[in-house]
């Protein structure tokens, strides 16, 4: 069977699952919110990575059906956390084609309906590649915004975008890909460029959170030049959502302490 006919048949039979990876305050170290990674889990067990099969969705069609899918998914696993979370989020990729597709806003608002969640529980991230139409980046960034949502650029830096493009669209965070945080203190020429990221942000007043970050050396960096969040290995690997529900209620005993017996 072809790959796209495989995929296809995939979304019909809901195949896929989703690993949650923590976005952690620099300064703080909590866990602040989530991104959703989608899998694709094949019959057999085998487990195909998005690099591979998201490029074969957009291409054949079925990037909108899998982005409503990965709604159904985050709907069954958050709901009841966000419901009793309320400043918690959890990202979710969405692609230019979600962008074009007639009902995406119906779709995301119906989703929070039956979660009982807030618009601000939910972050849209969405690369510089699907903003390349600036009317429909400006029209749809502008509308998501106004009902609540947050917007984050992706993987930003490894695409096109300008100062005076991204100041003319409605963002609450940008995400710096994370090749530029690999680069942190080893003198390649990319090292230099996380420092012009950092600023283009802070000029643009947008959050910043940092993909990748593997080492304390690039946490404590990151944290000295302003970066308010991070992401990756160092803090946490993808986990189905009820390791991170599990991590939370431990932090949060811990900082209750021991209660003391009455009397």
């Amino acid at each position: 069977m072809s790959l796209p006919v495989a995929l296809k048949a995939a979304l019909r039979r809901k195949e896929f699952i989703l690993e949650y990876q923590p976005i952690v305050d620099l300064r703080s170290g909590r866990w602040t919110g989530v991104e959703a990674l989608v899998r694709w889990r094949r019959p057999e067990g085998e487990v195909i990575l998005p690099d591979l099969f998201i490029p074969l969705a957009e291409q054949n069609g079925l990037i909108v059906k899998l982005t409503r899918l990965v709604l159904e998914r985050v709907c069954t696993d958050t709901a009841a956390f966000l419901r009793a979370h309320p400043d918690f989020h959890v990202g979710i990729n969405v692609a230019p084609a979600d962008f074009h597709a007639g009902g995406f806003l119906d779709s995301l608002q119906q989703t929070l309906k039956q979660m009982g969640a807030r618009e601000s529980n939910l972050m849209l991230e969405v690369t510089e590649r699907g903003l390349l139409d600036p009317v429909v980046a400006r029209e749809t960034t502008g509308l998501l915004r106004r009902h609540g949502f947050l917007l984050a650029i992706d993987d930003f830096g490894t695409g096109y975008s300008s100062l005076s493009y991204l100041e003319s669209l409605e963002l609450d965070y940008l995400k710096i890909d994370r090749s530029f945080i690999e680069a942190i203190g080893t003198g390649a020429p990319t090292s230099q460029v996380v420092g012009h990221i950092i600023g283009m942000a802070r000029d643009l007043g947008l959050c910043m959170i940092a993909e990748g970050v593997e080492s304390q050396a690039q946490a404590d960096y990151l944290r000295r030049q302003g970066v308010q969040y991070g992401q990756g290995w160092l803090f946490g690997r993808p986990m189905p959502f009820w390791e991170i529900v599990r991590h939370l209620e431990e932090e949060a005993a811990q900082e209750a302490g021991p209660v003391r017996a009455a009397g």
